[in-house]
């Protein structure tokens, strides 16, 4: 039997050499789709700055705000608006919601919280008639 060779697999030297290979295949995927674009914006930017002869500058950042007001989504509230609506809310205990909302809205301080529910407290309720 001298034509017969006896053929063995390692799994080992697969696994080893397979490794390898992705990682050259991912490398090289990276080169040719990634590098270029990287490169080129290295070369605008360092072009840019070579004709102006200025130092990069990042650019400025906008604030982004509604149009017919001078505030952001992101504003806090006046200071002391939590402690005007408790001060609402002890004043009118018998009122709902909306009515303390109607209130905080008229910017109405204590003193006239307790007159308008003392008015509303004056009228009689309507006859179930």
């Amino acid at each position: 039997m001298l034509l017969a060779q006896q053929v063995t697999l390692d799994f080992g030297y697969a696994a080893f050499l397979t490794r390898y290979l992705l990682a050259f295949g991912l490398l090289t995927v990276f080169g040719l789709v990634f590098a270029p674009t990287l490169i080129r914006s290295i070369f605008t930017l360092l072009g840019a700055s070579q004709v102006s002869g200025a130092k990069l500058t990042p650019k400025p950042k906008t604030s982004l705000k509604r149009r017919d007001t001078d505030r952001s989504s992101d504003t806090p509230p006046p200071s002391g608006f939590a402690e005007h609506l408790i001060i609402i809310e002890f004043a009118a205990p018998n009122a709902s919601p909306q009515v303390w909302w109607e209130y905080a809205k008229a910017e109405m301080t204590e003193a006239e919280v307790a007159l308008s529910e003392a008015k509303l407290a004056r009228q009689a309720p309507p006859s179930a008639a």
